[in-house]
């Protein structure tokens, strides 16, 4: 193996580790919140709209990796078919960041939309 693999292999284990741990502590830090928010007689509704909103996140995931999607077609076709970009690194990157970008700024617009 490559003395870059090596740096490679520790990174993704410290990044597990890390995200693992930050994981765990978000998770019981958000369990105490909502027992506290229980013991002073507060309204468990509040706690059932932060589930709720799983579905905006799942249409924006969506929306962004279909355009992500698009984006790539649309860089192969640029790199492939025109002169427009010397090397075809530069038609991917900026077609993945404009229709990425794109389709961020449509999930805003809908989620505008929703709450009115």
């Amino acid at each position: 193996m490559a003395p870059m693999g090596g740096v490679i292999i520790v990174f993704i284990i410290f990044a597990s580790i890390t995200g693992l741990v930050l994981g765990v502590i978000y998770l019981r830090s958000r369990n105490q919140e909502r027992i506290k928010i229980l013991e002073k007689g507060a309204d468990p509704s509040i706690l059932k709209s932060e589930i709720g909103r799983g579905g905006k996140v799942s249409l924006k995931i969506g929306i962004f990796l279909i355009a992500i999607a698009i984006g790539i077609i649309v860089g192969s076709l640029i790199a492939n078919y025109t002169y427009i970009f010397p090397e075809s690194g530069v038609a991917y990157f900026s077609s993945i960041f404009l229709f990425g970008g794109l389709s961020l700024l449509i999930t805003q617009f809908i989620g505008n939309k929703n709450e009115k």
